[in-house]
């Protein structure tokens, strides 16, 4: 029960994130999660998986130890799993770095290069980066332009959290990744109970939020979290009315419109994808032309006039 005055902290931030899929509580869940993104089947994940990392494996984010990647392993598989609650200038690059870090140092471990597993990445994205794609899994591998693939074990998932929020409320999906993924973002109590209702892996997830929500020190921390969050959406939306003023100011059409996408685009990178939707909304209000808008933020057309 969640402590009287107490938030919810969801699954995108990391300290929750690796306590949850780190317990062993949630070790159905984790198998459920990286077999129904890999088609790994669960038998062979139920008999192998192991945390590549000891350090890993802590009851709670409150422990001493500190909780670091997030790596298991497989017999031929390697997996690193990460949570990127926002998007960032580099985000993309620093993970592809980390998937090439892993496998250089499993080289310089083994004996020969046969001997090394396939390396596997399954990115949680509290994004859209791929906007406007609607897929909840999207797998990338090395191919070329004909679509033959290298001989590289290396594959890498992003896992689009806005899309499956959006198929389970708004589409009424009832696929079993998608309500798996979407107990990632539960904020409240009561959004809580409903997902976990009659599914007893989801339960065991459920139950381990709110043990780690009611942990005081953590509150503190979320409460800081939420305001520097809170700054950087000021920021944005600053920044973007301030490319607008600017534009406004030059008097002319082509001076507006680049003024305008300027500093809507230095808004965003200082900001996060995620508040596509809302800044889009403040910039309609400003009757900013619907196009430019489109252009800026990434969010289609269609996507804007719902808003």
């Amino acid at each position: 029960m969640l402590k009287k005055g107490y938030k919810i902290i969801p699954m995108i931030y990391d300290k929750v994130f690796k306590g949850v899929l780190t317990s062993k509580d949630a070790r159905g869940y984790l198998i459920n999660l990286i077999s129904n993104i890999t088609g790994i089947e669960r038998k062979k994940l139920i008999n192998h998986l192991v945390f590549k990392n000891n350090e890993q494996q802590v009851t709670g984010v409150s422990e001493k130890k500190k909780i670091t990647d997030m790596v298991v392993e497989i017999k031929d598989n390697i997996i690193n799993l990460e949570m990127n609650k926002e998007y960032y200038e580099g985000l993309m690059d620093r993970n592809n770095e980390y998937i090439s870090k892993i496998r250089e140092s499993i080289i310089l471990e083994g004996e020969s290069y046969s001997d090394v597993p396939k390396i596997i990445q399954i990115n949680f994205d509290n994004f859209n980066y791929y906007s406007p794609d609607k897929r909840v899994v999207i797998k990338f591998e090395m191919r070329d332009e004909n679509g033959l693939k290298e001989g590289v074990g290396t594959e890498s998932y992003h896992v689009i959290l806005p899309n499956a929020k959006e198929k389970y409320y708004n589409e009424g999906s009832k696929d079993e990744l998608v309500r798996e993924l979407v107990i990632m973002m539960a904020e409240k109590n009561e959004e809580l109970e409903k997902l976990i209702k009659d599914n007893m892996e989801l339960r065991k997830v459920g139950e381990k939020i709110v043990e780690i929500s009611n942990d005081e020190r953590l509150q503190g921390w979320y409460d800081e979290e939420e305001h520097q969050r809170k700054v950087r959406n000021s920021l944005v939306e600053g920044a973007i009315k301030k490319g607008w003023n600017k534009g406004k100011a030059d008097g002319l059409k082509e001076g507006i419109k680049e003024g305008i996408k300027k500093g809507i685009e230095e808004g965003i990178k200082k900001g996060t994808l995620k508040k596509q939707k809302e800044i889009a909304k403040n910039l309609l209000k400003e009757g900013i032309d619907i196009k430019i808008i489109s252009s800026s933020t990434g969010l289609s057309i269609d996507e804007i006039k719902k808003l």
